[in-house]
């Protein structure tokens, strides 16, 4: 009997809804007294033993064409791989672009679903693409200095401070083992506009890490007037100090232990030196100059075409009942930009540096820079592999 009944309901269930399909099953169960599981298992014998054609698929009719796919990958590629909601409003731009420079090889019809395509849509696909990538973690070498006292600590909010002012801090390039001399990246981002300055060096001695300052300081558009490391002895020594000092640019530094009040440069770090340089180890000369021929390129890609988040505020999070959820509040960004689209926005910022930067945004294409920086990342490898030392 339990068969015949199974035979009965088969073309039914066959084409039936997610919904009609568990009333199905649900009845199936009550008339014969049979476990769910087998009830299921067996329409699934009798639909293969009877050579049941598959029903049409359901859902919603395909929107995007397989073109429209392959141009969000290949704009997200262009950008490195960035995040939906960060590529999201940089995508009209990006067409502009490559269509000016001959670039773009992608139908109108694909090129009008991309510009139509919604956040989501763009989330599922770039996360879909993104699934196998991943990053690891490093090794940290901050030790704090002796003049420590004499820098005052600041934390808290950094809405008030304008263009100018940013946090700086050491990324190491000593692969598995912290031993020798080994390359570190100086870099440093401007908190109000996000705008990106990394430059390499050999060692962490005083002198050298002021040279960095100095080169960093010359290629900020505008003029720098505060620094915010953490508690380094890179920085925190009588030569930061004096040169701050004669510059009359404002030294403040973080709390002992609080990575939050670097928060800025902290993320950077890993989205930007991590992930562009990687973990390897870097210890010579040639290897420094590399780098820092590779950064040329780098702070143009960054500051010109990646967009980054800014977070605006945060709102509390509270049960129906009025007690604290589990992640006591939410954060809200405004809407991604590129740190070049921010300084436009900076009133503080003078109009002359905007004609200035305006000019030489006309010049720049994201995709040749990207390749750049490949060749010049595997110039770096080659380098380390022919000239560095092998532990």
């Amino acid at each position: 009997m339990s068969k015949q009944i199974i035979i009965e309901k088969l073309p039914t269930y066959i084409v039936a809804t997610a919904p009609e399909k568990t009333a199905i099953i649900s009845s199936i169960v009550t008339v014969t007294g049979m476990q769910r599981k087998a009830v299921i298992r067996a329409l699934g014998r009798e639909r293969r033993r009877s050579n049941w054609l598959a029903p049409p698929k359901l859902g919603r009719p395909r929107v995007y064409i397989a073109e429209t796919e392959a141009a969000l990958a290949w704009v997200w590629e262009q950008y490195d791989y960035p995040s939906a909601e960060r590529l999201f409003t940089e995508i009209p731009e990006a067409v502009h672009i490559f269509r000016r420079d001959g670039m773009w090889r992608y139908s109108e019809v694909a090129t009008r679903q991309l510009l139509d395509m919604s956040l989501a849509t763009c989330k599922r696909r770039t996360v879909a693409l993104a699934k196998k990538r991943g990053l690891l973690r490093g090794i940290g070498t901050t030790r704090s200095g002796p003049l420590l006292q004499s820098v005052p600590m600041f934390f808290g909010s950094w809405s008030k401070k304008g263009p100018g002012h940013g946090q700086v801090d050491t990324v190491v390039h000593s692969g598995p083992k912290l031993m020798g001399t080994m390359v570190y990246t100086v870099n440093y981002v401007d908190v109000a506009t996000y705008w990106q300055e990394p430059v390499a060096q050999l060692s962490k001695a005083d002198d050298v890490t002021v040279d960095s300052l100095r080169i960093i300081a010359q290629r900020l558009p505008w003029k720098l007037k505060g620094l915010h490391p953490d508690s380094g002895s890179e920085f925190i020594n009588e030569a930061g100090i004096g040169w701050c000092k004669q510059r009359r640019i404002e030294l403040t530094r973080s709390r002992p232990s609080k990575k939050n009040d670097n928060c800025y440069i902290e993320q950077r770090n890993l989205v930007v030196v991590r992930k562009y340089v990687g973990y390897e180890r870097y210890d010579c000369m040639e290897a420094v100059d590399a780098m820092n021929e590779l950064y040329v390129a780098l702070r143009l890609y960054l500051n010109f075409f990646q967009p980054t988040f800014k977070l605006q505020g945060k709102e509390k999070r509270v049960n129906t009942d009025g007690k604290q959820m589990a992640k006591p509040y939410k954060r809200i960004y405004d809407i991604p930009k590129t740190p070049y689209k921010r300084v436009l926005e900076q009133k503080d910022i003078d109009q002359t540096i905007k004609d200035r930067l305006a000019a030489q945004y006309v010049t720049l294409n994201p995709k040749v820079l990207r390749d750049t920086i490949q060749v010049l990342t595997s110039k770096l490898e080659r380098i380390q592999r022919a000239q560095g030392y092998h532990f």
